[in-house]
């Protein structure tokens, strides 16, 4: 009886459309490949399945991922507005000061909801964040939102998101959701690297693959047995087995050199019965250029994320950037960390801030200063060469993080040996009878002062 009630009320219950709980339906054909994606990313030309779900499972996009996710995680964040001087202040009272860089929401810090969304963009090319505001339309948390279920829409002249939490289906305002993308053919939905380079990583995944079935062989090649007799049909059946399967049949003695394979039957002696002999038909993994393979194929994978290959602990080429590490590093996080900065500080410029805000000139900024400084002594001679030419103490002392020395610290000075446009105009000389410098400096060296006294 149960099973009839429940047929009545399913024929009897008012009809509801399944795009109320789903979503409006999608052609299996579409652009975005969803269809292809549900399906495991079908297989490569080397016969094995890509996705973007399974790609992290490879060593290199897993090292890759890391590095560009690592440091944006890392990275100070904080909300500043203009100081009216030409620089920018730091701004405590909005909801998403502290929140922003320390805890966008109670259930995550701000280092796993930065790496969580950039591990989406780097996989399916789109990260997405939730924007909650509170009754003053001013945000006061950020949530992620699973790239696979949330995809941008066109709805009349603006743009909705529709995303699946927990097996229901929400629309949300463009401008509550900040999406972090890079290449795109529409400007809408970035392009999946996974998707884009889904052969170069088929070919990465099927030479492990073959790597771990060649050792679990015994290290040894493919090949046939050769008997030294014809084979009669009813050897023929033992060979194929009986039911039709590719593997010899029990009372075949081909079925004995089955159990002899295997990681643990290494370094045992095999017995060929009846005068078989094995024939080796397979190119050997040295002769295949097995292990250059696989390193061009870790290359690959680097140039897919523009990622230097020093540092996915891959020696096999020398570096372009510089000869050291810091030239090294200075090069990656301009080439490859800093416009996906761009595109966070952009995104949420516009999209965390009401318009009020944002007519104030609030900006979202990343502070990247301690990872594109240079060596301690190339620092002190930009200091110095700065601190001659106007750069106060306290405008060096905020590019190294920290704390000014107060009123005295923002006075300018200029060396001795430079003059101001207007003096080099009128021809009046450089003053003379400056204050002797400290002791044991050199007579005539170049001695700071400041600005008022040049003009004075």
């Amino acid at each position: 009886m149960g099973r009839l009630s429940n047929a009545l009320r399913a024929l009897t219950a008012p009809t509801i459309e399944a795009s109320q709980h789903y979503g409006p339906s999608s052609s299996v054909g579409a652009n975005d490949g969803w269809f292809i994606r549900l399906l495991g990313g079908g297989p490569t030309k080397a016969g094995v399945q890509v996705s973007e779900g399974n790609a992290l499972y490879s060593p290199t996009v897993f090292a890759c991922v890391n590095r560009i996710a690592n440091p944006i995680a890392n990275f100070p964040v904080g909300i500043v507005e203009p100081d009216g001087i030409g620089g920018w202040t730091r701004v405590n009272e909005h909801p998403m000061s502290q929140r922003l860089g320390l805890r966008p929401n109670d259930n995550m810090s701000s280092r796993t909801l930065r790496k969580t969304t950039q591990g989406h963009a780097l996989l399916w090319g789109n990260g997405y964040q939730e924007i909650e505001r509170n009754g003053r339309g001013e945000a006061v948390g950020l949530w992620p939102l699973l790239p696979d279920r949330t995809r941008p829409h066109r709805d009349g002249d603006r743009i909705v998101f529709r995303t699946t939490i927990d097996g229901k289906t929400y629309q949300l305002d463009q401008e509550n959701v900040a999406h972090i993308m890079d290449l795109s053919h529409d400007g809408y939905i970035g392009l999946s690297q996974v998707a884009l380079a889904r052969e170069a990583l088929g070919m990465a995944k099927a030479l492990e693959e073959f790597g771990g079935k060649f050792f679990a062989n015994d290290m040894k090649s493919g090949g046939f047995l050769m008997h030294p007799g014809k084979l009669s049909p009813r050897a023929r059946g033992n060979v194929r087995g009986d039911d039709g399967r590719q593997q010899a049949a029990p009372e075949n003695p081909a079925s004995g050199l089955e159990k002899q394979g295997g990681l643990d039957n290494a370094h045992r002696v095999k017995v060929l019965e009846e005068g078989m002999k094995f024939i080796q038909t397979t190119i050997p993994p040295e002769d295949g250029q097995f292990l250059a393979t696989r390193e061009f194929q870790i290359a690959e994978i680097a140039r897919m994320y523009d990622v230097p290959l020093v540092l996915l602990q891959s020696h096999e080429k020398s570096s372009s950037w510089g000869t050291g590490i810091e030239q090294l590093m200075l090069g990656f996080i301009m080439q490859t960390v800093a416009p996906w900065v761009q595109a966070y500080e952009q995104e949420l410029t516009w999209k965390l801030f009401t318009e009020a805000e944002r007519e104030r000139g609030l900006k979202v900024k990343f502070n990247m200063n301690a990872v594109l400084r240079g060596d301690m002594a190339a620092r002190a001679a930009f200091y110095k060469s700065m601190f001659e030419l106007g750069m106060t103490i306290n405008q060096i002392l905020a590019l190294e993080d920290m704390n000014g020395i107060g009123a005295d610290g923002d006075i300018n000075f200029v060396s001795n040996n430079v003059q101001t446009l207007e003096r080099a105009k009128t021809g009046q000389p450089a003053p003379t009878g400056a204050p002797a410098g400290p002791p044991g400096q050199v007579r005539g060296a170049p001695q700071a002062e400041t600005i008022e006294e040049i003009e004075a």
